[in-house]
């Protein structure tokens, strides 16, 4: 009888070991989540569920040395054909897969969120965003890559960017040139999302100091980057009757910098706002990518045009 049960046990704990090494029936890499709370027979039961069996004695040995109390939510990378061992390793240890988001340079918060599928839900200083007033925090997402370890956590992303943004902007508007004749550090803000879509950074502070001059006279600033900004449906296209219609946004018709950002400026843009270069300029028109033609008449302007354009 002992001999028996010996067999038995024998047998599977052979076919145990089979199954740990033998590869998944997964065809394609996968993310596993684990979510905040989870058990580990939650785990072993989520795992069942993609094709992934874990044996009886894998459990009682895991849970019998307390490995399943180092499990940690997030989610898992889990390759195509890969091991039973290779799986829990990964588990076990918290080996979680981040995953990347990028706040590319000048980017509105439209456009972050047509490609987003993460969730955005913030809570700032006692008030709540989501996507039907996020808007309101248009140029304060700092232009960089975050990584993330799980659904959960994408709320970090959008968190760490607005604080690394506050901080930059506290520190170029703490270390502003006599020059700049804003009044708050919004403003600051709001010129440099002007800098960001007007020009490349090798040309960032030159064009802050054509928007100080124009500013100083008391010129409309002209910027069609900022009327495209007011147009709801743009196509892409911009014709005369957009530079004609009012909107709060239309640098043609108004004077003075637009009511908010249009854009989440990079550091870059920011630095270049708090020490433009000083200059006589008060037009460009693009030459090329990243260059322009600098003129401090309206004469040469319309010259630099045909010429250019």
């Amino acid at each position: 009888m002992i001999r028996l049960l010996f067999t038995v046990f024998f047998i599977n704990a052979l076919f145990g070991v089979f199954l740990f090494i033998k590869p998944t029936e997964i065809k394609n890499d996968l993310i596993f989540e684990i979510k905040r709370g989870d058990s580990y027979l939650r785990v072993v039961d989520n795992l069942k569920e993609i094709d992934i069996t874990v044996p009886s004695f894998i459990n009682v040995i895991i849970r019998y040395s307390s490995l399943d109390k180092k499990i940690t939510y997030g989610d898992y990378l889990i390759k195509k054909q890969e091991n039973l061992f290779t799986v829990l390793k990964k588990i076990i240890k918290s080996e979680t897969h981040f995953r990347k988001y990028r706040i590319p340079e000048g980017s509105t918060i439209s456009s972050i969120l047509d490609r987003s599928n993460v969730p955005v839900s913030l809570k700032i200083n006692g008030i709540n965003f989501d996507k039907t007033n996020i808007h309101a925090l248009e140029g304060r997402f700092h232009p960089n890559t975050y990584y993330y370890s799980s659904i959960e956590d994408s709320e970090d992303v959008f968190l760490e960017a607005i604080l690394t943004q506050d901080s930059l902007l506290e520190k170029y508007w703490n270390s502003r040139t006599p020059y700049v004749s804003l009044q708050e550090p919004q403003e600051l803000l709001v010129l440099a999302s002007l800098i960001e879509k007007e020009a490349c950074p090798n040309e960032h502070r030159k064009v802050a100091g054509v928007i100080y001059n124009r500013l100083r006279l008391n010129m409309p600033l002209q910027i069609d980057s900022s009327v495209i900004y007011g147009i709801e449906d743009f196509n892409g296209d911009i014709k005369k009757h957009h530079l004609r219609r009012d909107t709060p946004f239309n640098t043609y018709t108004n004077k003075g910098l637009p009511p908010m950002p249009i854009s989440n400026p990079s550091e870059s843009a920011i630095n270049a706002a708090s020490k433009p270069e000083i200059h006589s300029f008060l037009y460009f028109v693009a030459k090329d990518k990243c260059s322009h033609h600098f003129s401090e008449t309206y004469d040469e302007h319309k010259e630099a045009i045909k010429k250019y354009q």
